[in-house]
């Protein structure tokens, strides 16, 4: 099992002086988020960014992922690419015939050409990400999970399981694609929102009862394989028609603009389908 939550749920505070946006899987495409942010005018003493982790591999500045999580207004949750990472130092350092191996995956080869100070520094930034990350908004609570949550599980007991290091649970927490492949709109009860990533979308985000999918494969238009990616980022309150709203042919889709802050959350996680509720705030 990953070594990567230092404490499994980060639970913060509401942010009652600027907006919470949340960004899909980055790969190492940290341009593309700095375009995003200086397109909603970012400001870092003011606003928040959720990552819904994987945010190394594949892409070309994998190695810039310390500077990102360092930045002020900046939160991430451990995705599969990162626990990976760190389960293959979990007993030390591995020979070099595992790590040639394993840079061969997954777009890992990044990892070869990264001094050994910097491999440090990276490993260390990894350890402390949480699993989940959950935060109350003036609409309701939001929780961030990179896979999914396990299929008729409520949030509380989901968060509760992971704090007493249930490994299954946290398998399905960085792995899992039961919901998305069961097209299962019934979504997680005890919470507002649940934004995750894992599973690119190539039309954009795709929502599942309550839960959001927000990877929508911008590493992977950036490296030439699917022009269709884009990489996504979104104000986590806005308004649901919007943010479900169709993609541009853009690397970068920017959604921000919400409901009027008095209109809390829909009951999205019911057995309705998603079209019931396309429009509803």
């Amino acid at each position: 099992m990953p070594t990567c939550p230092f404490a499994p749920v980060l639970r913060l505070p509401e942010n009652t002086v600027g907006r919470d946006f949340v960004v899909g899987d980055i790969h190492g495409a940290f341009d593309l988020v700095e375009q995003a942010l200086e397109q909603v005018r970012f400001d870092p003493a003011r606003d928040r960014l959720f990552s819904v982790g994987d945010l190394i591999d594949r892409g070309p500045n994998s190695h810039e992922v310390v500077a990102f999580l360092a930045r002020p207004g900046i939160h991430a949750v451990c995705g599969n690419h990162e626990a990976m990472l760190l389960d293959l130092y979990e007993n030390g350092d591995p020979s070099p015939e595992a790590l040639h191996y394993v840079t061969g995956k997954n777009g890992f080869g990044w990892w070869l050409a990264t001094p050994d100070d910097v491999r440090q520094d990276i490993l260390g930034a990894l350890r402390n990400l949480p699993v989940v990350i959950e935060t109350r908004t003036r609409r309701g609570t939001v929780g961030f999970v990179h896979a999914d949550v396990p299929t008729g599980m409520d949030w509380p007991t989901f968060t509760r399981r992971l704090e007493r290091d249930d490994d299954a649970v946290l398998e399905t927490a960085l792995w899992g694609r039961r919901r998305v492949a069961a097209a299962d709109g019934h979504g997680v009860t005890g919470i507002g929102r649940v934004f995750v990533g894992h599973s690119p979308q190539w039309n954009g985000i795709a929502r599942l009862g309550n839960v959001y999918l927000v990877d929508t494969g911008g590493v992977f238009a950036l490296l030439g394989r699917h022009p269709e990616g884009r990489l996504t980022l979104a104000e986590t309150v806005m308004e649901t028609g919007a943010l479900l709203a169709p993609t541009l042919p853009q690397l970068v889709d920017v959604r921000f603009g919400d409901c009027p802050p008095v209109i809390p959350f829909g009951n999205y996680a019911t057995s309705r389908s998603a079209a019931t509720l396309a429009h509803a705030c």
